[in-house]
């Protein structure tokens, strides 16, 4: 009898202690997918909340600079980064989900400026171009010794140098930049010269959860991510959050279908 009773709270303990499992997540605003002032802070933010729910686990989520954030999961202050590119050097340091959503890096610069690049690095040579402190845009970027580069500290900071003229190109992502050029009062200014994104893309990148290795727990809190992902597209309840977001029945089940297929990476 005190046998059983021993092991029935022996259960209870451990069973509190799983509910009671809190993950701390950090981002950097990058609407449209991820967003302090977005509802329910950005649809890549509710599918990850969804997923972890249907494993008891609670999260929070802090907003800070691109940054902030790698150093903070580096040291191990928080448990993973929402939104992240998937980069060879950062697979030494970091694990992966199966990512989220595609997303195009690029280059914008002032409307009405010539600017001749035509794909190539080397095209870029002659411009002075800015980024967000940490920010992954392509390989063959990175590796480039030949171009003229700067940093700030996210990407409204670099689009709002391009405006006053101190740069002539801004590297970022595609759709958080043109979220920012028609959402951020410091870019809309009056008079505030208008930018526009140019092609070809820079880099095609995938939208991920990154853990970091130095975690011991940090593979085993991906992988029960990776299960209440499974489990959210198999059940419904996925597609009910894109469609809460905006997505239509169609356009959330194109997403599904490349999440379900997707895996995560070595």
């Amino acid at each position: 009898m005190n046998k059983a009773i021993y092991c029935l709270l022996l259960c209870c303990i451990f069973s509190k202690g799983y509910a009671a499992e809190n993950w701390q997540f950090v981002a950097e605003n990058s609407p449209p997918y991820i967003g302090e002032r977005l509802m329910d802070n950005g649809w890549v933010t509710a599918l990850t909340k969804a997923a972890l729910a249907n494993q008891n686990i609670k999260n929070d989520i802090e907003f800070t600079s691109w940054n902030r954030a790698l150093k903070l999961t580096k040291i191990n202050k928080k448990d993973a980064i929402l939104g992240a590119f998937y980069t060879k050097p950062r697979t030494e340091l970091f694990y992966y989900s199966r990512p989220l959503a595609n997303v195009y890096v690029g280059l914008f610069k002032l409307k009405g400026r010539q600017i001749n690049y035509d794909g190539s690095i080397e095209s870029l040579y002659p411009y002075s171009i800015c980024k967000g402190t940490g920010y992954a845009v392509s390989e063959a970027f990175s590796e480039s010794n030949g171009l003229a580069v700067t940093s700030t500290r996210g990407l409204i900071n670099s689009l709002y140098m391009l405006q006053k003229g101190r740069i002539d190109l801004v590297a970022g992502t595609k759709e958080v930049g043109e979220y920012w050029l028609k959402n951020t009062e410091k870019l809309n200014e009056p008079g505030a010269p208008h930018v526009e994104y140019i092609s070809p893309d820079l880099e095609h990148h995938q939208l991920h959860i990154m853990f970091p290795k130095s975690d011991p727990k940090a593979k085993h809190k991906r992988d029960a991510l990776e299960r209440g992902f499974s489990s959210i597209l198999y059940n419904g309840v996925a597609k009910k959050v894109l469609v809460k977001h905006g997505f239509t029945q169609s356009k959330a089940l194109e997403l599904i279908d490349f999440i379900e297929s997707s895996s995560t990476p070595n």
